[in-house]
């Protein structure tokens, strides 16, 4: 038997001591069954009434002394139980008591070594990852600040492609789907600095929306040569796409129709909410799930229906729920990005467009279940408040700005504490659930002319007309 085999059989099981009252035995169980499905199979092992004595009090638990009963949706590879360990079987609502501490120093570490917030091996890897990825990222700037631009082109084009390959070993050796995005994440970042380097070394005075979208172009390249590379995490690599996608039509809608970095992220902002609402239907599409074709004739209605394996559906269906939450995520970091460009216009009706965009948000974002998702919609929503309200008041009078910012920021604040503790599980009458909707319905409506009003083409109609 190779060494591989060994090791696989001992994580695939574990010989343990079953203790209930007097009785015990030893049994090799599983690691990977749940314990609600290795209980009925241990029972037995202890006389035929045990499993009707369990009725008496609400079943059986398993526990190790000292501690509390175990979990019984979790696996005994999950819980950590190894050859030779000794678990007592107890009746559910007598379990066994923890054992008193004689030595209280001993009984307090052992506190502070247990507490959820303890150091641990994996937080000490995860430091040491998040030092290595902070330390590569401090080379974009350093790049930036070399002056001869071939130079710096070259370097940042060289390290890209260095660690473009570095996650490709990484994700083949074994290592794991996080160090390996994290190396493809660093070199789509000097890949987006050497698209913006390019450009420059064309042409040095190129607009900086053309810098955008060259930047963004390249970022989007590598982007995909990571995701060929890294394919577990297709889910990072969906969402950085997403999001630079939509920064990147905000830099063409800037190149080539010449209008300005407010102007050309207003029309990305608008882009990104037509995108939002295919969101569903292309995360069904990259989950690898179709839907069947409806019958187009009465004869095809007696056509028998192809079943589909339940463990496929389950599978697919967790990659849909994925793939939602990585597209919301992109489209919300473009969001949270584009909306304070917006307002550098510095007209009122800039802050007018923000803030409907906003709210459309806002009264979208109830439609979604995932927490992932609700907040990646939620926070360009509070970004945005946040910078109209600090952007407006400069050029408000001290009395404007307590009665028409201060107090009404006062307001809602109140009024969303009283909500936390009264709306949620709260039952609302319907005809408020149809009012949300029209509202929802009248802001999406009135966000096409605001953008036209912001790019100036009433104001361009009118001097036609003039």
């Amino acid at each position: 038997m190779t060494q591989e085999q060994i090791q696989h059989r001992t994580r695939s099981s574990a010989r343990l001591r079953f203790v209930l009252g007097e009785k015990s035995a030893d049994i090799t169980v599983p690691a990977e069954v749940p314990l609600a499905d290795l209980l009925p199979a241990v029972l037995p092992h202890f006389g035929g009434d045990v499993i009707e004595q369990g009725a008496e009090h609400e079943g059986w638990v398993l526990q190790r002394l000292g501690d509390p009963p175990f979990d019984e949706e979790r696996t005994t590879g999950e819980l950590g139980l190894r050859d030779g360990e000794v678990v007592h079987v107890r009746p559910r609502a007598d379990g066994l008591a923890p054992i008193d501490y004689d030595d209280v120093v001993d009984g307090v570490g052992e506190q502070v070594r247990n507490h959820p917030w303890s150091w641990t091996d994996g937080r000490t890897r995860a430091m040491l990852r998040l030092l290595a990825a902070l330390a590569l990222l401090t080379g974009v700037p350093l790049v930036l600040q070399v002056t001869v631009p071939v130079l710096a082109l070259a370097l940042a084009g060289a390290t890209a492609v260095v660690l473009l390959g570095a996650a490709g070993l990484v994700a083949r050796s074994g290592a794991g789907t996080g160090p390996a995005a994290g190396l493809a994440g660093v070199a789509v970042c000097y890949a987006t600095t050497g698209g913006a380097l390019l450009i420059r070394l064309i042409e040095p005075a190129a607009p900086v929306m053309t810098v955008v979208a060259c930047a963004a172009a390249l970022g989007l390249m590598a982007l995909a040569v990571g995701t060929a590379l890294v394919a577990d995490g297709a889910l990072l690599f969906v969402g950085a796409a997403t999001a630079g996608l939509v920064t990147a039509a905000a830099g063409l809608a800037g190149a080539l129709g010449g209008v300005s970095a407010p102007r050309a992220a207003a029309i990305a902002v608008v882009l990104s909410l037509v995108a939002g609402v295919f969101v569903p239907s292309t995360a069904f599409r990259l989950s690898g799930l179709q839907l069947p074709l409806l019958p187009g004739e009465p004869e095809q209605l007696s056509d028998d229906v192809e079943p589909v394996p339940y463990a496929l559906v389950v599978e697919r269906g967790t990659a849909t729920v994925g793939y939602t939450a990585a597209l919301h995520v992109g489209l919300g970091a473009a969001q949270l990005v584009l909306l304070p460009v917006v307002l550098v216009e510095g007209t009122v009706w800039a802050v007018v467009f923000v803030l409907v965009v906003a709210a459309l948000m806002a009264l979208r974002a109830r439609h979604l279940d995932s927490v992932v998702a609700r907040w990646a919609a939620l926070a360009p929503v509070l970004t945005a408040l946040v910078a109209c309200a600090v952007g407006v008041a400069p050029v408000l009078s001290p009395t404007a700005r307590v009665l028409g910012l201060w107090l009404p920021v006062l307001a809602a604040g109140a009024m969303l504490a009283v909500a936390a503790e009264r709306l949620p599980g709260h039952r609302l009458r319907p005809y408020w659930g149809r009012a949300v909707e029209i509202v929802e319905s009248l802001t999406a409506v009135a966000v096409l002319p605001l953008l036209l009003q912001v790019l100036g083409v009433f104001a361009w109609m009118r001097g036609l007309a003039g």
